[in-house]
């Protein structure tokens, strides 16, 4: 344990940032500190009492747990071979091997998380390595158990007959395996268990928008897909460009939106306060599977750069972005690593998301509309933007239903600045009619925009001539 935490040490950072940025390096080092680790500290008094200021920093088995359901996930949201997964080949991008123990861990895992198919091929491989490999493997133990929960993948999808075949090999291999019993008794009462998790409409939907390429944000280009310069609320001569994406839900990305700078500013910030994400709010939070990222807040006047992007969230949206919240007066939320499963973004009364971009990511990560077919990769500095209502604010846009894709490759720095209702009833522009869609405002915002520039250009031409 010591000569592998030594050996990761002592390489460069570019080396130690290549390994994390894998799957499979990023796993293996959890497992060495979450599981090793804890149990070197556990075993030895003096070993706990020289590292105890370490042990709010250090993985825990929770966050072991998780690295689990992360690989099961990436394999089913990516579609990966397990064979590949196992030898570090994700999609082309190389890392370490994995161990045999390790693949039945994942295949237990998926299990428990429902993710039958890819459990199967897991603990297939499993007993395939445990075969090739018996001198490092605990044999009869490990070989009973994977027989044990194959057995349990199979309970609702095989005859009787050949559930009862692969009780009695597991039985041969141990006749003590706890695991075996318990499926025996299942399997002698009758007691037909749905394993399985419930397959959603979105399931696949979500794959192939997970896996686009990063220019390829819309299904079909339509008449509305245009590149603008959106002028500032405080300035016409300050412009922002803009790229619109959908009519319904509204949806448009903005370039160059924050600079490196103050990218550097909000990270150097954050970094060491990020905790687990929850779900919820106040006292009702929980961790949950449907949002799995470290984060924390920064507030205006925390640092001046959260003052400034405030400013420019206001200058860019038109829209109030005062809050009346526990969190503060304004706050935006920063996320390492999100992904989230697909939902609506309505608590709270947030009208519009603002998301920020702050890194690249090699591969993965992308933000997906599911119900609008677009897929958004990251790109530092750029913000993705959307209203969450309809501009007559009686009805929730339900074409908003989007995901967070998992990282394959790479590191995810996000950072969203939520718009809400408050400070925002007389605020947001009114279409011409009620059945006017944001995109018709829009249009209406701009000619009014324009008409302002001119008159305002105007002006300065006679002053000049003056």
């Amino acid at each position: 344990m010591f000569e592998r935490s030594k050996e990761f040490r002592l390489q460069s950072p570019e080396a130690q940032r290549l390994i994390v940025q894998h799957p499979n390096g990023a796993y293996r080092l959890m497992k060495l500190y979450a599981k090793e680790w804890l149990k070197k500290v556990d075993a030895s008094n003096s070993f706990s009492s020289r590292t105890s200021h370490l042990s709010s920093r250090l993985p825990t088995e929770e966050d072991f747990v998780g690295a689990q359901s992360a690989l099961v996930r990436l394999q089913y949201v990516y579609r990966l071979n397990v064979s590949d997964m196992y030898n570090g080949d994700y999609l082309g991008y190389l890392g370490p091997r994995l161990e045999p123990q390790d693949a039945f861990e994942l295949g237990r895992q998926a299990f428990i998380d429902g993710f039958l198919e890819q459990s199967r091929q897991w603990l297939d491989l499993a007993a395939e390595k445990m075969r090739e490999e018996q001198s490092r493997w605990p044999g009869a133990q490990k070989d009973s158990q994977t027989l044990a929960w194959t057995l349990a993948l199979w309970h609702s999808h095989v005859s009787i007959s050949r559930r009862r075949r692969l009780v009695g090999a597991g039985r041969r291999v141990d006749p003590n395996s706890g695991d075996v019993t318990q499926l025996q008794k299942e399997l002698s009462g009758e007691i037909i268990t749905n394993y399985g998790h419930s397959v959603r409409e979105w399931h696949a939907n979500m794959s192939d928008l997970c896996s686009r390429d990063k220019q390829h944000r819309v299904a079909d280009i339509r008449p509305y897909h245009v590149c603008r310069y959106k002028p500032s609320l405080y300035s016409p001569y300050l412009q922002y460009k803009e790229e619109i994406l959908s009519q319904k839900p509204y949806a448009s990305v903005f370039y160059d939106i924050v600079s490196d700078t103050e990218i550097s500013a909000i990270k150097g910030f954050i970094e060491g306060k990020m905790v687990r994400g929850m779900v919820g709010q106040g006292k009702n939070s929980t961790k949950a599977g449907i949002r799995t990222s470290d984060l924390g807040w920064i507030h205006d006047n925390d640092i001046p750069v959260a003052a400034a992007l405030s400013q420019k969230v206001k200058s860019i949206t038109r829209l109030e972005v005062d809050q009346r919240a526990p969190d503060g007066p304004s706050s935006a939320e920063a996320l390492q690593n999100p992904i989230e499963e697909p939902q609506l973004q309505y608590a709270g009364e947030r009208i519009a998301t603002f998301l920020i971009y702050l890194s690249d990511v090699e591969k993965g990560g992308h933000t997906v509309f599911l119900r609008s077919g677009i897929s958004v990769a990251p790109l530092k500095g750029m913000v993705l933007f959307w209203y969450n209502y309809e501009p007559d604010m009686n009805e929730m846009q339900q074409l908003t239903f989007h995901a967070g894709c998992p990282v394959l490759y790479g590191h995810k720095w996000i950072c969203n600045k939520w718009i809400w209702t408050y400070g925002n009833t007389f605020r947001r522009p009114c279409g011409m009619s009620p059945n006017a869609t944001q995109l018709d405002i829009e249009r209406l915002v701009q000619s009014r925009d324009t008409a302002r520039c001119s008159t305002s250009c105007a002006r300065n031409r006679v002053r000049q001539r003056g």
